[in-house]
């Protein structure tokens, strides 16, 4: 069986069981998160897919923000699913998670009315970026709504430079699209319309963009 290829949270396994304390110290995540759901507006009944979901934080506030949505997170790190899983179950939440190979979102056309992204695609070379992107336009619903909280260019030489920091750790060739400031232009190129960046938010490491965008 061909081995999944991709960078762990903090980049290094052993880092891994820090990572919810280390985003808790470092940047204002909650803040974060509460916006990119605000702007996905999850609605009753909605199908939400939360891309990359990590240790469920994020797909954890979307559940509990509107509980009659049903709502799904994948992520391809076996490890860090069996953490988010341990959570899900102490909130007592009606929330299917699911690992996938890291090429193909395991799921059929038109699946989901929402999916939301938090802190994964600076860790995806651009090829993949491209792909997932490709990916998650078809598994879309029409006038479906993709939400996208990642790092990107800013006006400010701190932040540009803050952001190095995550590159060293994250590696340049897959932060180097954020970096450049190409993810917007990136998603249009999925197929996505009316692609905009909603808020920017400074942090320790870089200036983080929620980027809202429209399957018409």
């Amino acid at each position: 069986m061909e081995e999944k290829q991709f960078i762990p949270a903090l980049r290094f396994k052993w880092l891994t069981p820090l990572y919810d304390f280390f985003i808790s110290i470092t940047m204002p995540e909650k803040k974060i998160k509460q916006v990119l759901i605000s702007n996905a507006n999850i609605y009753a009944y909605s199908k939400l897919l939360d891309f990359g979901c990590g240790t469920a934080t994020l797909t954890i506030m979307a559940k509990q923000s509107s509980p009659e949505a049903k709502v799904t997170g994948i992520d391809i790190d076996t490890e860090i699913l069996d953490k988010a899983t341990k959570k899900i179950k102490e909130e007592k939440l009606d929330i299917f998670l699911l690992d996938y190979d890291g090429k193909h979102v395991p799921f059929q056309r038109n699946a989901f009315d929402r999916v939301i992204s938090c802190l994964v695609f600076h860790h995806l070379d651009t090829d993949i970026k491209q792909t997932m992107l490709a990916e998650i336009f078809r598994v879309m619903n029409k006038d479906g709504l993709l939400l996208i909280a990642d790092f990107g260019r800013s006006k400010s030489w701190v932040q540009r430079t803050l952001f190095n920091i995550i590159r060293g750790l994250d590696g340049f060739k897959s932060t180097d699209a954020n970096a450049r400031g190409l993810l917007p232009e990136m998603i249009s190129d999925a197929g996505f319309e009316n692609v905009a960046i909603k808020t920017r938010f400074k942090t320790m490491f870089g200036e983080v963009q929620i980027i809202s965008a429209e399957k018409i």
